[in-house]
């Protein structure tokens, strides 16, 4: 299902066809991501990590059927990918994936990686305990940023968690994106360093809202 909007954006799963686009997005909507550049420290390697880093969490993530690319003039422009409650293991070949893209990380950044990783890991205990909703990034290309874009790719999980009564989770560590996510519904549930050395880390949950 799609849905358009007047200034012809739609927002629609993110199709195979469609997988570098919306990783250049990234690339480009986290060139500034704190905790990221603090440990993939160096830009001419930073962007062939950041390819494996994001091409491998979409890949992961796509078969959820919760992957969102807003298109205009059939374009990726922003990209937002949910992982759902009770998503399950991962499968051999995606473990697979996983494990190329983590790879080609350390070797282009063999002395900060691992603990990038680390870090990663450790963001797992900061979840809640009950099933919820956890969007991994939400990325719209920074010269459309702040024009409802994200808002709008948002919007099918959001009301998808609102109709089945189910907490949605995040994670950031841009202060300024916390207004945003507080129109949205969100509050900011915790702030700690699990990436140690780096900038801080906010967590924000979203009670679902009643339906009408």
């Amino acid at each position: 299902m799609t849905s358009g909007h007047a200034n012809q954006d739609v927002i629609a799963p993110l199709s195979a066809r469609h997988l570098r686009e919306a990783t250049d997005v990234l690339l480009r909507a986290f060139a500034d991501d704190p905790i990221l550049t603090f440990y993939l420290n160096e830009p001419r390697r930073r962007g062939p990590a950041y390819r494996a880093f994001f091409g491998d969490a979409i890949h992961a993530h796509r078969r959820f059927g919760h992957a969102y690319a807003a298109l205009r003039d059939e374009q990726v422009v922003g990209t937002a990918v949910w992982r759902p409650p009770q998503a399950g293991q991962p499968t051999l070949w995606e473990r697979l994936h996983t494990w190329w893209a983590t790879q080609t990380v350390r070797a282009l950044f063999p002395r900060t990686a691992g603990a990038m990783f680390q870090g990663f890991a450790a963001t797992q205990a900061l979840h809640p305990h009950a099933p919820h909703w956890s969007l991994f990034f939400v990325g719209v290309d920074p010269t459309l940023q702040g024009k409802g874009v994200g808002a709008r790719l948002l919007a099918p999980v959001l009301e998808s968690a609102d109709r089945a009564g189910t907490l949605c989770y995040l994670e950031t560590p841009f202060p300024r994106t916390h207004a945003f996510y507080r129109r949205l519904g969100f509050e900011i549930a915790s702030e700690s360093h699990p990436f140690v050395g780096a900038p801080r880390l906010w967590t924000m949950i979203r009670e679902p809202r009643a339906v009408a």
